[in-house]
């Protein structure tokens, strides 16, 4: 499933980069996200506890992240699993970020989702409105961070 995702931040882009980087502060941002711990090989895990319809999962699992600022690229690749349902997520998001104007920040975002056992029985619109939801709440947490900082 892919998702787009297009978010102007009332921000200059070094103070959006500076929350991207700091995997913990950005995860933080996110609904659900827990126990983020950066291990020696440059990857992160962590915990995601989500409900999509009618079902809760807690999924744990790993994150990749790269930035190439020279590029304005961002991008994060994960794979979680819940063990206790069968189902999981692998993901790959890639972001561009521009200065459309000076002190404002453009995020395109741009995500590939997998989705493997009982979440991929929960049908495209179910988890199109989840990740919808989740990104917009991410983004609000991102531009009130941005523009307090």
């Amino acid at each position: 499933m892919k998702f787009e995702f297009d978010v102007v931040i009332d921000a200059p882009p070094d103070r959006v980069w500076a929350i991207l980087s700091d995997i913990p502060l950005a995860s933080s941002m996110m609904p659900g996200v827990q126990d983020v711990t950066l291990h020696p090989d440059g990857t992160y895990t962590g915990k995601v506890r989500i409900r999509v319809g009618p079902i809760g999962f807690n999924l744990a699992g790993e994150v990749t992240v790269s930035e190439d600022r020279d590029a304005g690229k961002w991008s994060m690749t994960s794979q979680a699993q819940d063990p206790r349902i069968g189902g999981g997520v692998t993901s790959t998001v890639e972001t561009i970020i521009t200065e459309p104007s000076p002190g404002n920040t453009r995020m395109q975002v741009n995500a590939d989702v997998q989705f493997s056992g009982r979440l991929g029985q929960l049908g495209q619109p179910l988890i199109k409105k989840k990740a919808d939801s989740m990104v917009k709440e991410f983004t609000e947490n991102l531009k009130k961070a941005a523009t307090q900082g």
